[in-house]
C-alpha cells in the first residue's frame, strides 16, 4: 500500500522539490503552505507529516499543541531552519518523532522518513 505525505511548508519550490522526490519513490504526496490549509488536509489522516515550524500563520509547533489529535496518526517529521535545542526538544517532548534541519538533501530526508515508517511498523 501506498504511503500519503503531508507536506506542511510555506515555500513552494521546497515543497514542490519534497513533493517530485517523494512521488518518484511511490509516495502519495499533497501539500498545504499554511496551518489553516493543513488543518483541512490533517482530516484525511496521512501518514507522514513533514511539518515546517515557521509558517504564515502560526508555528508548526504550538499548532501541534493546540490539536495534537489531529497528528495522532502520523508519524510527524518538523522541518526547520531553526536548529535550536530549544525547538528540537520542545519537538520531541510534543512526540515528533523526527527532527530535520534545513537545508537538508533528499536523501537524508528519505533515509529519515523510512526509518521511522520502519520503526513505526514494528
Amino acid at each position: 500500500m501506498r504511503k500519503s505525505v503531508l507536506v506542511i511548508e510555506d515555500e513552494p519550490d521546497l515543497c514542490e522539490f519534497i513533493a517530485i522526490g517523494l512521488s518518484k519513490e511511490g509516495f502519495i504526496v499533497d501539500c498545504a503552505y499554511s496551518l489553516a490549509e493543513a488543518a483541512e488536509k490533517l482530516g484525511r489522516h496521512p501518514d507522514v507529516v513533514l511539518l515546517d515550524n515557521h509558517l504564515p500563520d502560526g508555528t508548526g509547533l504550538e499548532y501541534i499543541q493546540m490539536h495534537p489529535v489531529d497528528f495522532m496518526k502520523s508519524i510527524v517529521v518538523m522541518i526547520s531552519a531553526d536548529n535550536s535545542q530549544d525547538l528540537q526538544k520542545g519537538a520531541s517532548f510534543e512526540g515528533i518523532e523526527a527532527f530535520l534541519p534545513k537545508p537538508f538533501s533528499m536523501f537524508r530526508m528519505k533515509e529519515t522518513i523510512y526509518a521511522n515508517i520502519r520503526k513505526n511498523e514494528n
